[in-house]
């Protein structure tokens, strides 16, 4: 798409001045109590909202070929009145379930069956769907008879890390993004703890980026718990290639079963490239899981129970993954197909596959 004229059109505070962009104005959705109530009644219950018109208006005058849309809050409705009032072609990109991510809300939890309405009618009506998961593209297709393509993030020239130097002393554990439930972290932590109390080992769990339930556990277990803060994600990888393990996680709570079968933490794709074991803390049916037993990158606990827990951190120490099984997963994750399947939805053709038939 080197000779596309591409245009961002974007909600936010204010407006951000970027090059090739138009700020349609602040979000609707947030803000107090009363405001934000009227606003998610139009948006999801009426499906009737006057800026939502103005928005479409003004993508409409710039006449594109494409909109590409991403999936959640206020864009469901965006998206709807879109291909209503004729978008040549509409491409909706769904990166997380919006009425899962509702349910793991307590202030949107009342709209999710509204939200999942708005949802579906939205991709009835696109003419192409990527979604981030195997599990999201059944899903959908299993409901509603959504014809879906799975899109990962791409990464460009995936190598392999020369083996990080471990210390011998600390069993340091890498995790970095969003830590989705507090309850499944502080019972992981408190596994390492008693492992601690019972051989000695000494732990030390290194987070990267500032996920609330991280904040309270570094309060709880600071024996172990560092937290680093946002930092580039080339840091990061070299920082986790040093780790025993990598450490992910999904709450077991069955709100949150849609999100946690669904979605797929783009922290996965940062895993990859430290190429490191992965503990995988979630119930049994978890697209973590799915991508554990395809490939042989880690293992996966199903527990709560501090017990279970600690045989499971104690197999994952003695396991190193092997080079071959991690180039596959890059390959089939982060590979050239994300691309491949975009092009085929808009038309056009990579020039590598020119030759092909």
């Amino acid at each position: 798409m080197e000779d596309a004229e591409i245009r961002w059109f974007y909600l936010a505070d204010r407006d951000a001045s970027a090059p090739s962009s138009t700020w349609l104005g602040p979000n609707l959705l947030g803000g107090s109590m009363a405001v934000d109530a009227m606003n998610s009644a139009k948006l999801f219950v009426a499906q009737r909202h006057s800026a939502v018109g103005a928005w479409v208006k003004r993508i409409l005058n710039w006449s594109p070929d494409i909109v590409w849309l991403s999936a959640m809050n206020e864009g469901l409705l965006l998206g709807k009145k879109l291909s209503e009032s004729g978008v040549k072609h509409l491409h909706v990109s769904v990166h997380d379930d919006p009425a899962a991510a509702a349910h793991r809300s307590r202030r949107y939890r009342h709209l999710a069956l509204f939200i999942d309405r708005c949802h579906r009618e939205l991709l009835q009506r696109a003419n192409t769907v990527e979604v981030v998961s195997e599990g999201m593209r059944r899903y959908y297709h299993d409901r509603w008879g959504i014809e879906s393509g799975v899109v990962y993030r791409y990464v460009k020239d995936f190598r392999m890390p020369d083996p990080g130097a471990t210390d011998e002393q600390v069993v340091t554990i890498g995790h970095a993004g969003s830590a989705y439930s507090a309850p499944e972290v502080f019972a992981f932590l408190g596994a390492l703890r008693s492992i601690s109390q019972a051989d000695g080992t000494v732990f030390r769990v290194l987070n990267f980026g500032n996920s609330p339930a991280f904040v309270a556990a570094a309060a709880r277990f600071p024996e172990i718990v560092v937290n680093a803060g946002n930092v580039p994600e080339s840091t990061v990888v070299e920082q986790l290639q040093q780790c025993r393990f990598l450490y992910s996680m999904y709450s077991f709570s069955e709100r949150h079963r849609i999100f946690r079968e669904t979605s797929q933490p783009t922290k996965m794709s940062t895993y990859l490239m430290a190429a490191k074991p992965i503990l995988a803390h979630c119930p049994l049916g978890s697209s973590t899981n799915y991508m554990l037993s395809r490939y042989r990158l880690g293992i996966s606990i199903a527990s709560m129970e501090t017990a279970a827990i600690a045989d499971a951190i104690r197999q994952i120490m003695k396991l190193s993954v092997e080079a071959d099984e991690v180039h596959q997963a890059a390959a089939y994750y982060c590979g050239s197909r994300n691309l491949d399947f975009l092009h085929q939805c808009f038309g056009l053709r990579p020039a590598a596959m020119e030759s092909q038939p």
